[in-house]
């Protein structure tokens, strides 16, 4: 099964949906993976992005193919089912109308291919009122198992045959909402960019936090449970790392000390460090969380020879400014 990575932080502009792009575009490119993108920003930055390999618009992708219809029909689907028939049953998604959703979701992903590697997506529009991320999140926490429906629909994103995704990349908003708690519960990592100062480090903590308590209510709500969560979702997701993004400067070390009380108060709040994770983080306590490796700021847009990364992302092109960490997350991911 494919590998689920989210990546998220309160903090917005700190270059989460680039990040996700460049990191999934280099695992295609530079090392032969096939990878899936999601985007469950209301924003629909990253479905911008990857709409550049396409002959339309994003707002004129028909309906059927995008993100925000197969949220709302898994979450209306699940509407109808209890917590027993999904526990009482082994078969109970193999009928005509699980089929049918599982050929919708294959119908949906759009593919850009390379020489061994391949990066898919599925487009989420922006437009569509009433029916924005945001919008169709709400329906899902109206249900017991609206969550359970999203846990679903990425199963069957994982066993789309064309594509077989060694990865699944999703871009998490800033902000918290029934789809994004799916998320946090049927991913197996996370990965938290920041930039190294006071401000975007500020909500590094309780994102954590968030995640944490997220397992803990789900698994203690009667509606759900921990035999539920264990039948349809994975374990905890673990921390990758925090990675320092936009950075300065080599010679600039100024983000040191930043970064040094981030990692010291993860520290002194028992955040689990990874073990997969120890050869490739910097080491400042007896439990490390930063990432070795940080993506340097490169916003050249005048000269053709030495293209920054918002010009190139813009572009839907790969930069190799994320070849470094890329591999320590593959590395991390499959050690």
């Amino acid at each position: 099964m494919a590998i689920k990575i989210f990546f998220g932080n309160y903090k917005g502009g700190v270059g989460k949906t680039t990040s996700v792009f460049q990191v999934g575009i280099n695992m295609a490119q530079k090392h032969n993976k096939n990878v899936l993108l999601l985007d469950l920003d209301p924003q629909a930055s990253l479905s911008k992005i990857c709409m550049k390999w396409e002959n339309i618009s994003l707002d004129s992708v028909p309906i059927e193919s995008t993100l925000n219809y197969l949220l709302e029909i898994y979450t209306l689907q699940f509407r109808r089912l209890g917590k027993l028939d999904i526990l009482s049953s082994a078969n109970i998604f193999n009928n005509e109308t699980f089929t049918n959703l599982a050929n919708m979701t294959k119908n949906a992903v759009k593919t850009k291919k390379f020489s061994n590697g391949s990066l898919s997506f599925i487009p989420t529009r922006m437009d569509i009122a009433n029916a924005r991320i945001n919008d169709i999140a709400d329906q899902v926490s109206r249900y017991s198992m609206g969550i359970v429906g999203v846990a679903k629909l990425i199963e069957d994103i994982e066993k789309t045959p064309d594509i077989k995704p060694d990865y699944i990349l999703i871009d998490c908003p800033p902000s918290l909402n029934a789809i994004i708690q799916a998320v946090f519960l049927k991913s197996n990592y996370y990965i938290i960019p920041t930039i190294a100062d006071d401000i975007s480090i500020s909500g590094v903590m309780d994102y954590i936090k968030v995640i944490e308590k997220t397992v803990q209510k789900y698994t203690y709500d009667s509606a759900v449970g921990g035999i539920l969560l264990e039948k349809m979702f994975s374990k905890p997701p673990k921390l990758i790392g925090i990675f320092e993004n936009m950075a300065k400067a080599k010679s600039d070390t100024s983000s040191n000390d930043v970064l040094m009380g981030l990692n010291m108060e993860l520290y002194h709040n028992n955040i689990e460090e990874l073990e997969n994770s120890k050869p490739f983080t910097r080491k400042i306590a007896e439990r490390n969380y930063i990432l070795s490796e940080k993506v340097y700021h490169r916003d050249n847009r005048s000269n053709p020879n030495d293209y920054g990364i918002p010009y190139k992302t813009s572009r839907a092109e790969y930069h190799d400014e994320y070849d470094k960490i890329t591999t320590q997350i593959i590395k991390i991911c499959e050690q």
